[in-house]
């Protein structure tokens, strides 16, 4: 610790070199010299020396979700999954440095143990699903916020796996992780304006799920119903001429370009400009093309 004290003596030296040498310690140190960082950071009570090590948190902590974001781009590029559990924790903190990766896992891990604990390999498709509602839904008891609560406090990770329920798009994401991490193969069916959370085995969709609605099950004949549902909960148009199933990366993306929009509603510039690169690192593509009758998120 006393070395983390020297190295954030030298992160305020206005000398190029040194600042370079500071980038160095901490990109060679990895998750390990930044756990030291939080905790530091946790712990002091000065407060100017706390404003120092939380700006340092924030440049450091930055600097590594990035990277490893483009880790799993990577991953994506040669057709390998990444685990949204693992990923979940940086999005969440990119939004909130001070979140340490032990707290994020204990808010989460659980219920996605639970879930794989129950679902079984010799149980159909809809039964796995079934299991996953109602651990989800009901025992744990996550729920949607309504449509007009979609603010920060609700949309982060982190506050919907502690509080138990949040805006569609955050709820989605913490769905997808635990299905994902329960071994069901759950994706978003995307569409010009949104998507919906799919079921598929084998490049076929077997069925719908209203991540909304406590898991609601809907047969794929049914999808423009329960598009039209969510549409009319969200309050936006939507087009599902050309609906594609995306997977692993693409749905952290979505999740950022919805918090990015909440950002911009505050006027949180900062915050918009770290989206705008973890969206880069994640390949710079984008996926959600929401207009309402009177704006354009």
């Amino acid at each position: 610790m006393e070395e983390l004290q020297y190295i954030a003596d030298l992160f305020s030296d206005a000398d190029p070199a040194v600042t370079a040498a500071v980038d160095r310690y901490f990109s060679q140190g990895g998750a390990t010299a930044l756990e030291q960082l939080r905790t530091a950071c946790k712990e002091e009570i000065a407060p100017q020396r706390k404003a120092l090590l939380s700006r340092m948190l924030k440049r450091y902590n930055k600097m590594l979700v990035i990277s490893s974001l483009r880790d799993i781009a990577g991953q994506s590029a040669r057709g390998d999954e990444c685990s949204l559990l693992q990923a979940g924790y940086l999005l969440s903190s990119l939004t909130d440095p001070s979140v340490s990766r032990e707290e994020y896992m204990a808010c989460i891990l659980p219920v996605a143990m639970e879930v794989m604990g129950e679902v079984s390999e010799a149980r159909t498709a809809m039964e796995n699903v079934s299991i996953l509602n109602h651990i989800f839904y009901r025992r744990c008891g996550f729920a949607a916020s309504g449509p007009f609560e979609m603010t920060l406090e609700n949309s982060l990770l982190m506050n919907v796996a502690k509080n138990r329920k949040g805006s569609p798009f955050a709820l989605s994401l913490l769905y997808f992780i635990v299905a994902q991490f329960a071994g069901l193969p759950v994706y978003p069916l995307c569409f010009t304006g949104g998507f919906v959370p799919v079921y598929e085995e084998n490049g076929k969709i077997l069925f719908n799920i209203n991540v909304f609605h406590e898991g609601e099950i809907f047969l794929e004949n049914n999808i423009s119903k329960m598009v039209s549902r969510q549409a009319a909960a969200l309050g936006v148009n939507v087009d599902i001429g050309e609906a594609v199933v995306k997977k692993d990366h693409s749905i952290l993306v979505m999740y950022l370009e919805f918090v990015q929009m909440l950002y911009s509603n505050i006027g949180d510039s900062v915050a918009q400009m770290d989206i705008d690169d973890a969206i880069a690192a994640l390949g710079g593509s984008r996926f959600l093309t929401i207009e309402s009758d009177e704006d354009q998120w």
